[in-house]
């Protein structure tokens, strides 16, 4: 079936091969499709889209969930078929919850993607696109297709935003294991045959100088660091105190003129502590409140807590 499946979608995208447009991309041009973690409890995203756990804020909780997108990056605006291949190898880590933009029912209604179309009264509609969503468990793979739906029409879709990822594709759950050994966790597009020879990978068919191509776009995995690290710790010694809020300050100045923040990843993570992307002097400030709090109380709270309850 898998077999099957794989030739008729490939004979498709192969018979769309059409004289070309009046809005054709360079035949040499390839977009890229990359992922951005999205940040929550515990959970800081970096600004190359990747995510940093730190288990040691969780407490006794279960698995871990972070929820990443999926987008692509295409300057010429010329796809007409979209579809992102995506994998994890690790044991610990298992793909969940993919989420389809265009369900057409009643209780999930269709929501703002990089490829939404509106009607005449701004309400979200599905008259040009359709979406194939796939989810793998015995390989833990998702793919996800958005396509325009006629075959008659296979004129580029048009993005929702200004750019193709100004809104996301889709969106998905990494889980894992509450029990997994400290380290990065990798999701990447699959771009090559892993599990099976007729494995489907990720391509996307789009309006060229030459016809109708199919190409292999270029990718950009996620890398997920899961770390017994504690939050607003930057310095990594195991202490949030003043020296944390002192490079977080460093930083700042580095980055306010216009230069590299000079962080590592897990480093930026742990400074970031109000999770805006970014290590300023306000995130000092939540360090050294912190660091105030430690010295006056005997059952302290950890930092992200510490943080929610300044909130209420």
């Amino acid at each position: 079936m898998k077999k099957l499946i794989s030739s008729v979608i490939s004979l498709s995208l192969a018979a769309c091969a059409a004289a070309p447009t009046a809005f054709a991309a360079d035949s040499d041009y390839v977009p890229t499709m990359y992922f951005r973690s999205n940040a929550a409890r515990c959970i800081s995203s970096c600004p190359d889209g990747s995510a940093v756990v730190f288990r040691s804020e969780l407490g006794e909780s279960s698995n871990i969930s972070v929820n990443a997108s999926v987008y692509i990056d295409d300057e010429s605006l010329t796809c007409w078929n979209v579809h992102p291949v995506w994998k994890c190898a690790s044991e610990h880590v298992k793909l969940e919850n993919l989420v389809d933009p265009l369900p057409m029912s009643d209780d999930a209604p269709n929501i703002a993607y990089a490829y939404a179309e509106t009607d005449e009264n701004g309400e979200f509609t599905h008259i040009r696109h359709s979406t194939i969503l796939n989810t793998d468990t015995k390989y833990n793979t998702m793919s996800f297709t958005v396509q325009v739906s006629s075959y008659t029409d296979r004129s580029a879709m048009k993005t929702y935003g200004e750019k193709s990822d100004s809104y996301p594709l889709t969106s998905f759950d990494a889980v894992i294991d509450k029990d997994a050994p400290e380290g990065e966790y990798t999701v990447y597009f699959l771009t090559d045959h892993e599990d099976y020879p007729d494995q489907r990978l990720a391509d996307l068919a789009m309006r060229t100088e030459e016809g109708s191509l199919v190409k292999t776009p270029v990718t950009k995995p996620m890398t997920i660091t899961v770390t017994d690290r504690k939050f607003g710790d930057i310095n990594g010694d195991g202490r949030v105190d003043s020296n944390d809020a002192s490079a977080a300050l460093v930083a700042y100045s580095k980055s306010s003129t216009g230069g590299e923040h000079g962080l590592s990843d897990l480093e930026f993570a742990s400074g970031d502590s109000d999770k805006n992307g970014q290590v300023n002097s306000s995130d000092a400030s939540n360090i050294l409140a912190y660091y105030s709090y430690l010295s006056t109380t005997e059952e302290a709270v950890n930092f992200t807590q510490f943080l929610e309850n300044r909130k209420k």
